[in-house]
């Protein structure tokens, strides 16, 4: 799969790291635990042979990697980024996944829209502005063809435990709203996904919250270690940006 003829611009703030890969991959089981062991929760038949998956903002296309074991292998999965460096090469991919450089603020080419399946992205508009996520969420809503589905991922990290017996939450959630208003990102961009889809046209829209609990708040130790790890890298990668 060709790139888009347009320039692509890496607008990624976070370093591009180790440090930064390794909180990505353990976001992805911390997820995928927190969802059931599913990586998606659209009533898609995933064993159909001509089935066409997009997953924007795809990174190291830890998750298309995943989801090609539970698909055919004549299936056509398509992951996209602004940062096409960071993708795995193509021996140490499944076969029928493609990748190609693309920014969600370009119009997405002819040929990708209308035609999937499934669209999948995770994790992407938290690093937009709030301005530029309905535009965003429009083009790519316009890649799912009649029929298909749209699955969005995103946080809220303004609404945590807070007061007197969580100190430190509390802390960590101000100083982190505070350095993403500084770069125009936003906290909380999961509360706003319905409006968003609905504005570009969207029906049938079902919304569903998954709740992370951190470090010791956790029934899960390890699910709580996983959680405490994300927060704690996504700290040192402000901090870095921000000189310490």
């Amino acid at each position: 799969m060709g790139s888009h003829e347009q320039p692509v611009k890496d607008t990624y703030r976070a370093p591009r790291s180790k440090g930064e890969y390794d909180r990505l991959t353990i976001q992805h089981e911390m997820v995928k635990i927190a969802m059931g062991g599913k990586l998606l929760l659209s009533p898609v038949d995933l064993s159909q042979p001509s089935l066409r998956v997009l997953d924007s903002g795809t990174a190291q296309a830890l998750w298309l990697t995943d989801l090609a074991r539970s698909v055919a292998p004549t299936a056509t999965l398509i992951g996209t980024d602004i940062a096409p460096q960071h993708f795995p090469p193509a021996d140490e991919r499944p076969p029928n996944v493609h990748l190609a450089t693309h920014s969600i603020f370009n119009e997405w080419p002819a040929n990708m829209q209308g035609s999937f399946d499934i669209v999948h992205q995770r994790f992407v508009l938290a690093a937009c502005s709030a301005e530029s996520s309905p535009d965003a969420v429009a083009k790519l809503f316009a890649c799912v063809k009649p029929g298909g589905w749209i699955e969005l991922h995103e946080g809220n990290m303004v609404t945590v435990r807070e007061g007197p017996r969580h100190p430190a939450m509390t802390r960590f959630r101000d100083l982190m709203v505070g350095y993403w208003g500084n770069i125009r990102q936003q906290p909380d961009p999961g509360l706003h996904l319905g409006e968003w889809l609905r504005g570009a046209g969207a029906v049938d829209i079902e919304e569903s919250v998954q709740v992370i609990k951190v470090g010791a708040e956790a029934d899960d130790p390890e699910q709580g270690e996983r959680a405490l790890n994300v927060l704690m890298q996504m700290l040192d990668g402000m901090k870095m940006m921000f000189g310490g």
